[in-house]
């Protein structure tokens, strides 16, 4: 699996592990991680290097492939070639690795941000429009060498350790509450969220999953406003101080998630009270 050392990515590993499989973590560095075990192998490298990804597959003899790397949101904005070469260029090595090593097991997150929205019925920024490129070329190595995958897009993903993104503001809010200190909402309008933990199940669901085709989805249709986030944060935790913002944030359209339920039938949802708690709790015992 590739972005090991994500937000996602830690505990998907952690996920893996507890089920004996042998995780091959591929990132740029592991400098903050645990050693590596029989189980656990920590590959320092690029995804931007074909070959290196390509002899890393085969080297470990890999039947399943993860890709969680992607430079997100703000990053793909300040460096848009950057951006480009790892969520495109190191999407595309994907595939050349599983091409070369006959691996028929594909799984890789896109996101929300690839659909279009207003003003111009488009992805609105750079990091969904490589997203949007991504699911298209994951059709294409199907059509040309019938390699099945699974593309998930989650919108906003919030727990215990998101910091980073435009829109880790759900934990930031949280932390905030939980130190005591005031948090103001960087945007308004509809979201749609999702726990760590359950984007965890769904991608480890994804991994077991034997797709005939190439599949797309949004993980969920479930819509909250930013009042309902700020509502149950100050409910759950007395004492919250959380600002409203005036800024308005384009909200994705035509949510569907059945190609998906087609794929795994139906999982267990968090709902965003719960999502709030389990990031509380999990907060306050730091």
């Amino acid at each position: 699996m590739t972005g090991s050392e994500g937000f996602i990515g830690r505990s998907i590993v952690d996920a893996l592990l507890a089920r004996q499989e042998t995780v091959i973590a591929l990132d740029r560095a592991h400098a903050e991680c645990p050693a590596a075990t029989e189980t656990l192998i920590r590959v320092s490298g690029d995804i931007r290097d074909t070959s290196f990804v390509v002899e890393t597959v085969r080297q470990h003899k890999v039947r399943a492939i993860l890709n969680l790397a992607a430079l997100i949101i703000p990053a793909c904005k300040a460096d848009p070639v950057l951006g480009a070469e790892v969520d495109i260029i190191g999407h595309i090595n994907m595939f050349e690795a599983a091409r070369a090593g006959n691996i028929k097991r594909v799984v890789y997150t896109s996101s929300v941000a690839s659909k279009p929205r207003a003003p111009f019925n488009s992805p609105v920024n750079l990091y969904g429009v490589y997203k949007r490129t991504c699911e298209d070329i994951a059709k294409v190595y199907f059509l040309d060498y019938a390699i099945p995958s699974v593309g998930v897009r989650p919108n906003i993903v919030y727990g215990p350790g998101r910091e980073v993104g435009e829109t880790a503001f759900v934990s930031k809010a949280v932390a905030a509450a939980v130190a005591g200190e005031p948090f103001e909402m960087p945007f308004t309008g509809d979201v749609c969220l999702q726990h760590v933990d359950e984007i965890v199940d769904v991608l480890l669901r994804c991994l077991y999953a034997s797709p005939d085709a190439p599949v797309v989805s949004d993980i969920t249709t479930d819509i909250s406003k930013i009042d309902d986030v700020a509502s149950v944060i100050e409910d759950l935790i007395p004492g919250a101080k959380i600002a409203l913002s005036d800024k308005v944030r384009p909200a994705p359209a035509d949510l569907d998630n059945e190609p998906l339920r087609e794929l795994l039938g139906v999982w267990p949802s968090i709902s965003l009270r719960e999502g709030i708690e389990r990031t509380k709790r999990s907060l306050s015992q730091r």
